[in-house]
């Protein structure tokens, strides 16, 4: 894989740890909710396995689920429009001043197992990539 390959997959991957505490929102406290969207309140918070659509799995800990709609890089606030919601689906279209645009597609199944796609343009690369996520227990 080259260099400008691994970076837009690993901005993806990224966006998939918008719902991890990063280092800047650390700093800065919980990422605060612009938008009210169902389907994101009934994700539990915990220990999650996330795996790509080529099948590399990774763990983290999720302390807001909100935070999939911030990209962990950027530092900068995020307007998002909600352009569908439901109790178990939404659609977000995200701007992200100075970094750029993403449309998120989130599918909750159950409170413990969630898809997420996302797609769009973050400082000038270009992405697009599903995951696929499931609660493994709390954080340790």
């Amino acid at each position: 894989m080259n260099k400008r390959v691994a970076w837009i997959r690993l901005a993806a991957i990224a966006g998939l740890g918008m719902m991890t505490m990063g280092a800047s929102a650390q700093q800065q406290g919980s990422v605060p909710h612009s938008v009210d969207i169902p389907a994101l309140n009934t994700v539990q918070k915990g220990k999650w396995a996330v795996r790509d659509s080529e099948g590399s799995e990774r763990t983290m800990c999720v302390r807001d689920p909100y935070q999939i709609l911030r990209p962990e890089r950027v530092t900068t606030p995020c307007q998002h429009i909600v352009m569908e919601s439901a109790a178990s689906r939404a659609t977000v279209r995200s701007t992200c001043t100075g970094h750029g645009t993403l449309l998120t597609r989130i599918a909750v199944d159950t409170p413990r197992q969630v898809t997420v796609e996302m797609q769009g343009v973050i400082d000038g690369q270009p992405f697009s990539e599903t995951y696929d996520a499931k609660r493994l227990g709390d954080c340790s």
